[in-house]
């Protein structure tokens, strides 16, 4: 397993801190500036939409006041008694059987002397003029409207009954003079209380232009942000903003015109010079027309954007700087457990020579001073069981197994190297006579003994080994048949003089033994056992305590008696 690789896995523990902690960072932060930002743009429109309909009232307030001023200036100047006394002689002499006379174009030139005279004054006004019936000019301001017709609106009555006062439309006559717009009153015969005509006046727009800027909640005009006055079929009366041909009357577009079917309601759109605003269509209640208020989206919401902007910066530096701690914590975490886990890993595969580095005092460095503290004692335990395995539990030489082990290793030697050996076999000489007289605890206490005057005499490249019952081995490294005799008469001779004690009774204990030098024909150590037990019966039938070496080889070959 690829210890290196696995904490780039998706699922590794650091990647796990690291998306918990960048989690933590923008749930909360995105949760509560989108919170912000939607509280915070809902206030905006609705604050808008109280400026726009607060505007939109002081507008036609005050364009309701203007025309009404207007309504007053015709009826002061249709009262002086130069229009309804000159109109009179008109029609009279309109209706005589004579027909009109000198004295009816006198009369007519008379009003339009007045008129004139009055226009003079009122720069305000394009042209002052009386109509008959019909809508035909019979005296103007202007020569250049005379015997020509004007264009009553169809619901004048209407307008007048409500208003005492009718509009037309608005149309353009001068390029430069700016847009017009047609007011007219009634005038009545006071006998007959009909109406013989009509007292208009064309007035100049440009005024309820400055009074509908000027009612603006921010007198800025901006990219996108205007105030329109148009017609119901979407024609521009005009507007704060340049609106295109001096000449031509420019129109809305189709979502603007939208706006007037849900009246005093905020929408966005974009606009005829393709900007995003937002807008809110009026439809004025004395006046046949619409107001249409818009306002650049971007700069109403330019703070909030803003504050949006900087949220996110803030909520990005915050997940970096978060997630860099987060990144910190988790090498802190992850390097001790990676070493930790390389331990776990050794040991796993049987090597128990590890010891992590306690690099912590928190739980990773308990954890980790627990692991070695598991490995000594898996040592220790590990070295005790090695020693069961090969040692013999009462004596403390080697067993059986380990002994078998060591001739096979000294066999290829041996074989391998040239490297000569020899193998002793001891018995000790009537040892369940001992057992039977004092007991086994004495048998065991003697075979203590010989084994502690085994470690005494032998090398320390020597092997010493308790083959079963009373047999010891002895296994001599480098040594040839006379070397193990030596060896062997050594022990024999210590063993003898040695006094061995049991509860008070001193003991007397001979052994006898088999030796024998490794030789060439031998090719398992089981033919050296057979040979080196051969000896040791023959050292026994001769009568014990003594050392003897095999006399006849599995070839037959006779070795000479030491």
């Amino acid at each position: 397993m690829n210890i290196d690789n696995s904490w780039q896995r998706p699922g590794s523990i650091r990647n796990r801190i690291l998306f918990f902690s960048i989690l933590v960072t923008l749930v909360p932060s995105i949760g509560m500036g989108w919170f912000w930002y939607d509280i915070s743009r809902k206030t905006t429109t609705a604050k808008i939409e109280q400026q726009l309909t607060g505007s939109a009232d002081i507008i036609e307030r005050e364009i309701g006041l203007w025309f009404k001023e207007r309504n007053y200036d015709l009826r002061v100047f249709s009262n002086s008694f130069v229009v309804p006394e000159n109109l009179g002689i008109y029609q009279r002499e309109k209706t005589s059987t004579t027909g009109p006379s000198e004295k009816t174009e006198e009369a007519l030139k008379k009003i339009s002397t007045y008129l004139g005279i009055i226009i003079t004054k009122f720069q305000n006004y394009q042209t002052l003029a009386v109509l008959d019936a019909g809508g035909k000019v019979l005296a103007s301001s202007s020569p250049v409207l005379q015997e020509k017709f004007v264009m009553l609106p169809d619901n004048w009555q209407e307008q007048v009954q409500h208003n005492q006062y009718f509009i037309g439309n608005y149309f353009l006559t001068d390029p430069e003079g700016g847009p017009l717009v047609l007011i007219g009153i009634p005038l009545i015969e006071s006998t007959e209380n009909a109406v013989i005509g009509f007292f208009v006046l064309e007035a100049h727009l440009d005024t309820i232009r400055s009074l509908v800027t000027g009612s603006l909640p921010d007198r800025r005009i901006q990219n996108g942000s205007a105030v329109t006055l148009l017609e119901k079929d979407g024609r521009i009366i005009f507007s704060s903003t340049p609106t295109g041909s001096a000449d031509t009357a420019d129109i809305v577009t189709e979502e603007a015109l939208k706006l007037f079917q849900q009246p005093g309601i905020l929408h966005e759109y974009v606009n005829r010079k393709q900007v995003a605003v937002l807008g809110m269509g009026f439809s004025f209640t004395e006046l046949p027309w619409y107001l249409l208020m818009e306002k650049n989206r971007d700069d109403v919401y330019a703070t909030i954007m803003e504050a949006r902007n900087q949220i996110l910066l803030i909520t990005a530096l915050l997940s970096v700087v978060i997630g860099g701690t987060a990144v910190i914590i988790a090498r802190q975490i992850i390097f001790p457990l990676k070493e930790l886990i390389k331990g776990v890993q050794q040991v796993a595969g049987g090597d128990l020579q590890v010891s992590v580095p306690v690099r912590r005092k928190d739980e990773l460095g308990l954890v980790t001073t627990m692991f070695n503290e598991m490995v000594e004692r898996l040592q220790e335990n590990q070295t005790r069981l090695e020693e069961l395995a090969t040692t013999d539990p009462l004596t403390g030489l080697a067993n059986r197994k380990q002994i078998m082990t060591s001739l096979e290793l000294q066999l290829e030697g041996f074989y391998r190297h040239g490297t000569s050996f020899s193998l002793l076999m001891l018995d000790i000489d009537f040892f369940k006579k001992v057992n039977d007289t004092y007991g086994h605890q004495a048998g065991d206490s003697i075979l203590v003994e010989i084994a502690s005057i085994l470690g005494t005499i032998l090398r320390t490249l020597d092997t010493a080994g308790r083959y079963g019952g009373e047999e010891f081995v002895v296994i001599l490294d480098t040594a040839d048949q006379a070397q193990a005799v030596q060896s062997a008469e050594r022990i024999r001779r210590a063993v003898e003089r040695h006094v061995f004690s049991w509860n008070g009774h001193e003991l007397r204990i001979t052994i006898s033994v088999g030796a024998s030098a490794i030789h060439p024909s031998d090719e398992t150590v089981n033919s050296l056992i057979a040979r080196v037990d051969e000896a040791l019966y023959r050292a026994k039938s001769e009568g014990r305590n003594r050392v003897c070496i095999p006399t006849i080889m599995e070839t037959g070959e006779v070795l000479n008696q030491a």
